[in-house]
C-alpha cells in the first residue's frame, strides 16, 4: 500500500524545529499626550464648522463615559 501523505507527516520530521528567526527590533510604544482643552476646542469647532452634529458629538461624549 502507498504512504498517504498527511498533515501528521509534517509532525513526525522535526515539529520543533527553529526554521527561521525574528531579526525585527521590539516595538516600543510611546503614547503621546494630547492636550484636552486644546482637542475640546478642536471638536467645537468641527460642530460649529457643520463637520459633527449634534448625535456625533453625543457619541463620542458616551464613548468617553465608558473609559472612565
Amino acid at each position: 500500500m502507498n504512504k498517504i501523505n498527511t498533515l501528521a507527516a509534517g509532525y513526525k520530521s522535526h515539529p520543533t524545529k527553529i526554521r527561521s528567526t525574528n531579526t525585527r527590533p521590539a516595538v516600543v510604544h510611546n503614547p503621546t499626550k494630547i492636550d484636552p482643552v486644546a482637542f475640546s476646542n478642536k471638536i467645537k469647532a468641527w460642530h460649529t464648522d457643520g463637520n459633527l452634529s449634534n448625535e456625533d458629538v453625543n457619541y463620542i461624549i458616551s464613548q468617553l463615559q465608558t473609559i472612565v
